[in-house]
């Protein structure tokens, strides 16, 4: 009668055997979010899985707990540390809800080695730190960040460009450690991606900067898989035909530089114009496909003070090669940006461009 009797303990069932989970990734209104990653880490395995089309994805378990990083089609993620020690059957449906934190990726990258390649190079730890301003109507939104230059390390903001009648606009503003050199993005069309290309390091000898952030526009409902960004020529022209360049965008990068302005006019009114480089033509894709592209982003021109200007490819946004995008006219006798003039809601146009154009603009501007 003096011994008490102690119950035997029972370990749990996971603690011996493996569990079969089936993890259901989900939106606030429940709806199966297909091709959503999930990180999963149990006692013995650390992996990664992706969902069917129901949003929906099967592994099995050892141990009595798992951890999961899930993350949903706009980048946002969500965790959650699931006990398995009260499951009985050897089966566990796991739900897991992903909010929607933001609807818009941007990419940070840099392809252009600048005039000296030994300089300013970027690898895989550089850092940019950047800043936005993005306006939905009468709602302004600003965030800013430090992130590693590379695709695998994009930014996701919350950008609603359209409300009621309002249109918005999103404007980035990029620098990189390894350069003193900014990168501005300034776009009104939301697609489901951006590319901001950071310029190389440019010493003091150059005065004027020119840079693209031209993207492929890509399937809103895949943010992740963003094309290449797109190079091209940069071309000038006066009242008698093409000017020779020195230095221009070409396919391995997205910048161009100048000592100044007589390095890119004639001393007359010169028209800038872009011409897309050559686009590869895909498995399955025939050559008149290829070069039917759907394209967004901007061009910016910068001074060696940090003034600068920009223009957005316009809304009409089909280029057919071998077309000209008008981005600006250089008036006759400018000797800074303040005699550079954007040209807006230019269309693409044909490869010899009529320069009456840029002396329009510069008489409107000069009166």
């Amino acid at each position: 009668n003096d011994y008490e009797i102690v119950p035997r303990k029972v370990s749990p069932r996971c603690s011996s055997e493996r569990t079969w989970i089936r993890i259901v990734v989900e939106d606030a209104k429940g709806d199966g979010i297909s091709n959503a990653l999930v990180s999963i880490q149990d006692k013995e395995q650390m992996g990664k899985l992706s969902t069917d089309q129901n949003g929906i994805v099967k592994t099995l378990v050892k141990g009595c707990q798992i951890s999961l990083i899930v993350w949903g089609k706009h980048l946002q993620s969500t965790y959650k540390l699931v006990n398995l020690e009260k499951n009985r059957s050897g089966k566990e449906s796991i739900y897991v809800e992903v909010k929607s934190s933001c609807n818009f990726v941007i990419f940070f990258d840099q392809r252009s080695d600048g005039p000296d390649s030994t300089v300013g190079s970027f690898n895989d730890e550089t850092g940019v730190q950047y800043q936005y301003v993005a306006k939905s109507g009468s709602n302004e939104v600003t965030g800013t960040g430090y992130v590693v230059v590379g695709r695998k390390n994009p930014v996701c903001i919350n950008w609603d460009p359209i409300t009621g009648r309002n249109t918005g606009s999103l404007k980035v503003q990029a620098v990189a450690q390894s350069s003193a050199e900014t990168s501005i993005l300034y776009i009104t069309n939301q697609g489901a991606a951006a590319v901001v290309n950071i310029p190389p390091y440019i010493d003091d000898f150059y005065k004027f900067l020119i840079c693209l952030n031209v993207w492929e526009a890509d399937d809103p409902n895949d943010l992740i898989d963003v094309d290449e960004d797109v190079s091209g020529f940069l071309k000038a022209f006066d009242d008698y035909g093409s000017i020779s360049l020195y230095n221009s965008l070409d396919e391995d990068g997205c910048c161009a530089w100048f000592k100044n302005l007589d390095d890119l006019t004639s001393g007359e009114n010169t028209l800038l114009a872009i011409q897309f480089a050559d686009s590869e033509v895909e498995e399955g894709e025939d050559a008149d496909e290829a070069d039917n592209e759907e394209l967004e982003g901007n061009a910016s021109i910068f001074d060696c003070n940090g003034k600068y200007v920009t223009v957005e490819l316009p809304k009409d946004n089909t280029y057919h090669e071998p077309e000209l995008w008008p981005i600006a006219c250089i008036c006759a006798g400018a000797t800074d940006i303040r005699g550079i003039k954007v040209l807006r809601n230019q269309d693409f146009s044909g490869s010899i461009y009529d320069n009456s154009l840029c002396d329009d603009v510069c008489t409107q501007n000069s009166k």
